[in-house]
């Protein structure tokens, strides 16, 4: 944060501050990079896994790139002042401000001094009329960085208050972005059934949270990634018949679809006689809605998911047989295409202002 300084030596005490060094400065650049490699992945990962951003996503790249471009710079410039101020530390008296190191011992008296500046290196730059000394603040512990600088008097205390909130404000707002995303994309998700191909046990207008435990955590595809990556042994079980569940079908890059697990693999699916038959028994499916067949889904899939479910795939179909683009249009689902479980229904408008709340609950 850039702030202005004024060096008034007759409110000013003797003190003294060491940058760190040893393990404290290990401590100080690990850190660092770590916040490096975050900057980086959080760049990539927000700029894919935002649910109601669609590509180009040129804005969070931009955003993204400059905030990481100048953690690097900040992180080089620190590299470069801890070698040049090596075992530096710097002394405040009212005659003068010191820098010694190992390297370097400067004095600048007090009476030269215009003004000191904060800069957004986090360079404390002492200057002169003709020339400028820089001092690498960050390389302070915190406490001693705050105490040198309430040394000192603020040249415009409301401008500096007013970054400090606009700089807390971003701060707290790029958290709480970061953190939400990483639920939406690995713990649960607000959906909305906008068809009635699930009818009736999910109608239009249903509101319902889908989580993403059950199956293990999906990382969307990053950059370098071919595909999005299923971490199935951090799930809590497989997939099992009777599941309903969000998943992107081959057909639709960009939109999610929700329907039933009917066979998962190695079972034996066939539709016969307007029900669905598995491993050669007829199915109860109280659920259902209307006659499963393959009627109005085209010949040329009909055949497609007939006989053994593969392994690594599985079968799904809308409760409502038919009004239901599902398996019979589109073929086996890829189990890396699952997003999660439907977990509980929380809200459907129309019920609510009639003051019925029989449908809401656990999603089954």
């Amino acid at each position: 944060m850039i702030q202005f300084l004024r060096f008034d030596k007759t409110k000013i005490e003797g003190a003294e501050f060491n940058m760190v060094r040893g393990s404290a400065a290990a401590r100080y650049f690990l850190r660092n990079g770590l916040y490096f490699i975050l900057f980086i992945y959080s760049t990539i990962f927000l700029a894919v896994a935002i649910p109601f951003v669609r590509t180009p996503f040129i804005p969070i790249y931009f955003i993204g790139g400059m905030a990481t471009s100048l953690l690097a710079i900040r992180i080089v410039n620190s590299i470069i002042k801890y070698r040049s101020y090596k075992n530096g530390r710097i002394k405040v008296s009212p005659s003068a401000v010191e820098i010694i190191s190992d390297n370097v011992s400067i004095s600048v008296p007090s009476e030269k001094i215009t003004y000191l500046e904060v800069n957004f290196l986090g360079n404390l730059l002492i200057r002169q009329k003709e020339i400028k000394t820089s001092f690498p603040l960050l390389l302070l512990e915190e406490q001693d960085r705050s105490a040198l600088i309430s040394i000192f008097e603020d040249m415009a205390p409301r401008r500096t208050s007013i970054y400090r909130r606009i700089w807390e404000f971003i701060d707290a707002i790029t958290v709480a972005l970061v953190l939400a995303v990483h639920i939406i994309q690995y713990i649960v998700q607000a959906y909305f059934i906008p068809t009635g191909s699930m009818e009736d046990t999910l109608r239009v207008g249903d509101h319902l949270f889908v989580e993403k435990i059950t199956y293990g955590p999906i990382i969307p595809k990053m950059i370098f990634m071919k595909k999005p990556v299923h971490l199935s042994f951090m799930g809590i079980r497989k997939i099992q018949k009777g599941d309903i569940v969000i998943f992107r079908p081959p057909h639709e890059q960009d939109k999610d679809y929700i329907k039933r697990c009917i066979a998962v693999p190695g079972d034996r699916f066939e539709i016969k006689e307007g029900a669905v038959y598995i491993n050669g028994k007829r199915q109860e499916e109280p659920y259902v809605k209307g006659i499963t067949s393959y009627y109005n889904f085209g010949i040329r899939k009909s055949n497609e998911i007939e006989g053994v479910v593969p392994a690594g795939k599985v079968i799904v179909l809308g409760d409502n047989r038919e009004n239901s683009q599902d398996s019979r249009y589109f073929g086996y689902l890829e189990l890396e295409r699952i997003k999660g479980k439907a977990f509980i229904l929380y809200w459907n408008t129309r019920q609510l202002f009639q003051l019925d709340f029989s449908r809401l609950g656990l999603i089954k």
